[in-house]
Parts: structure tokens; C-alpha cells; sequence
């Protein structure tokens, strides 16, 4: 059996008689409280508020009686039955006089209690039901008048919004109007546009209830991005037409945190489209309560989103309109000035043209350009230009193909540009009179028909001039290969030069090293002759002599070789893989007697590994030449001006591999170089020597032959204590 939807209060003091009756009615009953006395039993009323108490008269503490009094003061219509032993009238009377519904003698026949209650219980259903009716009655009705009075208040809107436009000040009124009839908390607008090629939503406009807290400077409203976590939902479903509506509790992290930071306890967001592209959104908040927002409410709002779109719409291209007329006046009255230049000029005409007509035929037979409408394959219309263009009389023009009027090999080009998008394209073509034009086509309706009209501009000067221009780039191309050229034999003359230079500043290293092997050969000569006169000589002796004597004399013969293939001309030389190793024991061959005749320290670590480089090995070692003669020139001039001061001349070599790259280092403990002319050292001509020491080419071609060898010069240097140069150069 289905229990009565009710809750019944049960006093009685008698502890198995409530048992039992708790038992039974708690078979029929939903909700059942119990209670001792009366004492308990008002406290549990006033706790629980029942439906329906059933209580005994005499119970201690509190009787039945005394309990409903107190009841009576809070609650005039609650349903009470008393229930007792005795069967007086006075009891039954005073129960009456307190207004109970039923009067039951002990002991109660279960279903008599039953049918009793029943019957309270259909009475109490009933007046619930039409509560609720009555609630739902008075809630559609302030519905309804919330309704009108939002249409109302879109009337008013469209009125606003007629008369003014969407503006800073009519936004805010619609808002608070809007706002008010709706009774919501808080009405907004959020508006889409772009930052930093994104598109972002910023809230643009607000009103709030007396009471609310405003939202317009929160900066967390501002620039968002609607791809982003907390609004990608609400931008998908705002770009496909959906409302965003529900409480703030149920939407999702972090979503539902930024709603409840406002206060928000239902929200209602319906897009807002302008020419049917989402523009943004407006917004109402309701933050006291969880509010269930209609039908025709929603549909209310829905309106005014739309009207909102439209009056944007409206006012969107009221500015272009404003602005497209600003623009046009403008245009108007600069092209009337040379409208009016031009009637001066040509004195065609006494007044200012009367009509549109005339206007148009002004500017069409008076125009720079030449105007031809061509269609059906034949030339319909022309203007003054084109005949001075074509150079033919126009009875001789119209009627004709118009590609006949154009050189042979420009036909296909032209045929396929008509047959093309030809909007906003241009072509150039030349004429049969050997003139040259270029056409700007557009394609056009005329007399129902399609057709081609065509602006053309004489170019043949312009042609003329980019042929001249075209014959002078080509004389100086030339010129300049010429230049180039000699620059190059000037180049290659000043690296002779300075190769010439270093074997000047080296005689005394080649004299020693030549001398040495003459002075073998001298001794072995007087030696042999003295032992002739002297105890005669055998073969073998002999031989073994002249053997020697050869060794020094193939000795000579190298050193003489080097020096002239490191003196000759080398422009056309074959870049090779060289061993480094042995280049730069060439140059310490040439120099190393020079350094010691000035008492210089030479410190060399050249490793017995081969480290080799693709390059020529004579200007490399012209190079090394040029850095030594530098660090020699820096010592000895720091031991001038140093006088009497302990000074030992010092040039270290040292060549490493490192990261697959050549390295040699030459360092000198010398005068150094100053910072401020650090960045010119490389540069033609530039020295700090006198002109009898140093024309300043040394380093600038040592740069230029190591940057051919893709390497790098780079360069350390203290004033007044040394200078590392270091030479890089890629390994083969």
C-alpha cells in the first residue's frame, strides 16, 4: 500500500501504546515524529512543522490541551486530533474550543484511526496542491508581467536605437532599462574583436542593480581569448546560435570559479550577430537566486539580442556611409578642380557642366587615356584618344577586330589575357604603327550583352626610355667587369709587391742559408786539392767528397727554387692540399737568422703530426712572413723605447688542430696595438710605421689570402705588453 505523502506528530506519554501506534503508522505515514509529553511535543512541532499532530490529553509535564494552545499562538489553521481514556465532555468540549479536527476515544480501532487520518491527510494533499497552484499561478502571472514588461522596455529599445543609433550613450540606458524590467542583478555586453591577430572578447558595457558590485574594470573580463580553457564551450556554442544559460555551481572548472568570484548565482548569455556573423554576446546575472529563467523570457531576450545586431548593423554602415561620403566629396572636389583645369586649359567650354550627362561626356571625350569598348570580337565605341593613339580615323576603327590593330606575336598573349580574369590585370602589346600601349580591360554588361571595355595608355616613350636604359645598364656592366678586372691586376701587383718586400727584409736569412752550404762546399774543395799536393787521393776518397759536395750544392739549389717560386707571380696558382708543418718551417727558414742577428727569442712548438689545409703553401707562408716581420718590428721598437730597461725580445709559434680547424699563433711581447686602431689594422694602406718601414698592404693582403683559404685572422692585443695574431684555417 502506498504511504499518505504527509508528516504526523504523535504525543503520547504512554511508552508501548506509542510503540504500537508507531508500528501501525508507520505503515501508512512518510514522515512520523514521536514525542513523550507536551513539552516535546511543541518543541518537535516547532522543529519539524508536521502536517498533522495526533496527541493525548493528560500526559505529564504538558497536557494535550496546554500543548495546543501554545501551537494555536504560533499556528491558528494546523490540523490537530485529540486522542484520550476519558470520555467526558468537558474534554471533548475544551478539545473543540482549541479547534481540532477529531475527537478518539482509547482504545482507537486501527482502521477507524486510519480512515480519520486518511481523510486529514486527502484535506492536507489538497490544500498543497492548491498552494502550489495558487504559487504557480502568481509566479506565471509575474511572469507574464515581466514579459510585457520586457517588450515594453524592447519597444522603448527599438525606438532608442531608431533615433539615436548604437552609441556610448544609448547602450547604457537600454542596459538599465532592460536590466530593471528584468529584474535581474547585473546586464552586460561582451563585444569580439582582435589583438595581436587574435580574437579576443572584452566587456564593453554594464549596469548593475543598487546593490551589486560592478564587474566594467575586472580585468579577468577583458581580452580574452575565446579559445582558451575558461571560454572555448561558451565560444563554440555562441558561434552556433546556442544560449549559454544555468547556475554558476554547475558549470565547469575554472569556469564556475571566475562566475562565483562576481557573485553570480544564474547567468544568462545569448549571442549577438550582426549579418549573420557572431559579434559578440549580452549578458544577464541574477546573484540572490538560482533563478529558472522561462520561456518567455529567454525569448524576450532573444529579441533584444537581435534587435541589438540590427541597430549595430545599422550603425556600421551609417559610418561607412558617413565615411564613403566624406571620401566621395573629397574625390568629387579634387577631380572637379582638374575637371575645371582641364576646360581651362582646352577651352571647350564657358560654364560648369549642367547635368550628368554632359559631365560624363566631358570626361570620356577629353581623357588621357584611350576608352574602346570591345564586343562580339568587333570595336563598338571609342573616345577621341584612341584615334590619336591607333592613328586612324574612327570610321576606320569601329567595326574592326581589335586584335588586328596588334602585332602578329602578340596575338596569342592577347587572346588568352580576354579569355583570362582579366579584373585589375594589365598587358602590354605593340601596334602595327610600331607604337606601344598598355591595356587595363574590365569586363562589363552592354545592352544586355557581355563586352570588354579598355582603357589604353600610349607607353611608346616609356618603352624607348627602358630600351636606352636597358643599353647604358650594359655599357656599365661592361665598364664595371673592366674596372674589376684591373682592380684584380692592382690586387695581384700590390701582393707582388709585398712579396718582394719580405725577400728584401729577408736577404740576410737567405745569405746565411745559402753561405752555409757554400762554405761546406769551399772546405771540401781545398781539402781535396790539399791532399792531392800533399799524399795524393783514392777513388773511394774522392767519391765520397764529391758526393758531399753535391748534397750542399742540391742544398743551394733548393733554397734558390724556394725563393723564387715564393717571389713569382702566383694569381693562377692551383689551390692544393699544403702541410702547414712544413710551411711554416719554410718561412722560419727565410727569418729565424734575421730574429737571432737582433738577438730576438724565437719559441716554436710545431707538432711531428701533419696538420694539413687546401691552399697555396707560398702565400701562406707569405702571410706567417708578414705576421713575424710585424712581431719583430713591435719588439725591437719596444726595446728603443725601453732604453736601459731589462728587456728580452720575444716572438713565440705555435701551431695546434683544434675542431677541425688549423691554428698558428705568433705572439710577441712588443709595443702592442691600441685599441682604438685595433678595428683598422686590416685595412689597405693603413700603418703606424714611418713610410721608409712599411707601406701598410702586410696584413690587409695576409687577410685577403687567408679569407680566400675560408679561414679568419683574429687578434688580441694590449698596449704596451703584446699581441697575439691568430691564424684559423679549415683542416682538409
Amino acid at each position: 500500500m502506498k504511504k499518505l505523502d504527509i508528516s504526523l506528530l504523535l504525543v503520547e506519554d504512554d511508552t508501548v501504546i506509542r510503540n504500537i501506534y508507531k508500528q501501525i503508522l508507520g505503515q501508512h505515514i512518510s514522515i512520523l515524529y514521536l514525542a513523550s509529553n507536551g513539552e516535546e511535543g511543541y518543541q518537535s512541532y516547532i522543529d519539524n512543522k508536521p502536517d498533522l499532530i495526533i496527541s493525548d490529553i493528560k500526559m505529564p509535564i504538558m497536557n494535550g490541551l496546554d500543548m495546543i494552545k501554545k501551537i494555536r499562538e504560533v499556528d491558528k489553521t494546523m490540523r490537530i486530533i485529540i486522542m484520550s481514556a476519558y470520555g467526558e465532555s468537558r474534554y471533548f468540549i475544551k478539545a473543540i474550543e482549541t479547534g481540532v479536527k477529531g475527537f478518539l476515544v482509547k482504545p482507537i480501532e486501527t482502521t477507524h484511526l486510519i480512515n480519520i487520518i486518511r481523510e486529514q491527510a486527502n484535506d492536507i494533499l489538497l490544500e498543497k496542491r492548491l498552494e502550489e497552484e495558487e504559487v504557480k499561478r502568481l509566479s506565471a502571472e509575474k511572469e507574464r508581467d515581466r514579459g510585457e514588461e520586457i517588450l515594453r522596455a524592447l519597444l522603448e529599445t527599438m525606438a532608442k536605437f531608431f533615433n539615436f543609433g548604437f552609441n556610448d550613450s544609448t547602450v547604457p540606458e537600454v542596459l538599465k532599462l532592460i536590466g530593471s524590467k528584468a529584474d535581474v542583478s547585473r546586464a552586460y555586453i561582451f563585444k569580439l574583436h582582435k589583438k595581436n591577430n587574435e580574437r579576443v572578447l572584452s566587456q564593453i558595457s554594464e549596469w548593475v542593480a543598487g546593490d551589486i558590485n560592478e564587474q566594467i574594470d575586472n580585468n579577468q573580463l577583458k581580452e580574452i581569448p575565446i579559445f582558451n580553457d575558461e571560454f572555448k564551450n561558451w565560444s563554440d556554442s555562441m558561434a552556433n546560435h546556442q544560449n549559454i544559460m544555468g547556475f554558476a555551481k554547475d558549470f565547469d572548472e575554472p569556469t564556475r570559479t571566475i562566475l562565483l568570484e562576481q557573485d553570480i548565482k544564474s547567468i544568462l548569455a545569448i549571442p549577438i550577430r550582426v549579418k549573420n556573423n557572431w559579434w559578440g554576446f549580452i549578458g544577464f546575472d541574477d546573484c540572490h537566486t538560482y533563478r529558472e529563467w522561462s520561456d518567455a523570457e529567454v525569448n524576450a531576450l532573444e529579441m533584444l539580442a537581435y534587435i541589438l545586431g540590427g541597430a549595430i548593423f545599422r550603425t556600421e554602415v551609417e559610418d561607412e556611409m558617413t565615411k564613403l561620403n566624406a571620401s566621395l566629396e573629397e574625390r568629387v572636389w579634387y577631380r572637379t578642380k582638374e575637371l575645371e583645369q582641364e576646360i581651362i586649359d582646352r577651352t571647350l567650354s564657358e560654364s560648369l557642366l549642367k547635368d550628368s550627362e554632359e559631365k560624363y561626356r566631358h570626361i570620356y571625350e577629353n581623357a588621357n587615356d584611350g576608352i574602346l569598348l570591345f564586343m562580339n570580337n568587333k570595336i563598338s565605341l571609342i573616345n577621341p584618344k584612341i584615334s590619336e593613339i591607333i592613328q586612324l580615323m574612327p570610321k576606320d576603327i569601329i567595326g574592326t577586330n581589335f586584335l588586328s590593330l596588334v602585332k602578329a606575336k602578340f596575338l596569342d598573349k592577347l587572346s588568352s589575357y580576354f579569355e583570362s580574369e582579366i579584373e585589375n590585370n594589365e598587358i602590354q602589346v605593340q601596334l602595327l604603327n610600331e607604337r606601344w600601349i598598355e591595356i587595363r580591360a574590365t569586363t562589363i554588361s552592354w545592352d544586355l550583352e557581355p563586352a570588354h571595355l579598355l582603357f589604353i595608355s600610349d607607353i611608346t616613350k616609356r618603352k624607348n626610355a627602358e630600351n636606352d636604359l636597358n643599353k647604358l645598364n650594359k655599357n656599365l656592366e661592361n665598364r664595371i667587369e673592366q674596372e674589376v678586372k684591373r682592380v684584380n691586376v692592382q690586387q695581384q701587383l700590390l701582393v707582388q709587391k709585398s712579396k718582394l718586400e719580405s725577400i728584401g727584409e729577408l736577404s740576410a736569412g737567405l745569405a746565411h742559408e745559402i753561405n752555409q752550404p757554400l762554405g761546406g762546399i769551399s772546405m771540401g774543395l781545398e781539402n781535396i786539392i790539399y791532399n792531392i799536393t800533399d799524399e795524393g787521393v783514392d777513388s773511394d776518397y774522392l767519391q765520397k767528397k764529391i758526393s758531399l759536395l753535391f748534397k750542399d750544392i742540391e742544398r743551394i739549389q733548393k733554397i734558390i727554387e724556394h725563393v723564387r717560386l715564393f717571389s713569382r707571380d702566383q694569381e693562377k696558382s692551383i689551390m692544393e692540399v699544403i702541410s702547414v708543418n712544413q710551411v711554416v718551417k719554410n718561412a722560419l727558414s727565410l727569418i729565424s737568422k734575421q730574429l737571432a742577428d737582433r738577438y730576438i727569442e724565437l719559441i716554436v712548438d710545431i707538432p711531428e703530426s701533419q696538420i694539413e689545409v687546401k691552399g697555396n703553401q707560398y702565400r701562406l707562408e707569405q702571410v706567417i712572413l708578414n705576421i713575424i716581420s710585424n712581431a719583430r718590428y713591435a719588439v725591437d721598437e719596444k726595446k728603443k723605447r725601453l732604453k736601459k730597461q731589462d728587456y728580452s725580445k720575444r716572438i713565440s709559434i705555435d701551431l695546434t688542430k683544434k675542431h677541425s680547424k688549423a691554428i698558428i699563433t705568433i705572439c710577441d711581447n712588443g709595443i702592442g696595438i691600441d685599441m682604438e686602431i685595433i678595428s683598422k689594422i686590416f685595412d689597405p694602406f693603413f700603418t703606424t710605421k714611418s713610410e721608409e718601414k712599411g707601406t701598410g698592404l702586410g696584413l690587409s693582403i695576409s687577410y685577403g689570402i687567408i679569407s680566400e683559404m675560408k679561414g679568419v685572422i683574429e687578434v688580441e692585443s694590449e698596449k704596451g705588453n703584446y699581441t697575439h695574431m691568430k691564424i684559423v684555417i679549415p683542416v682538409n
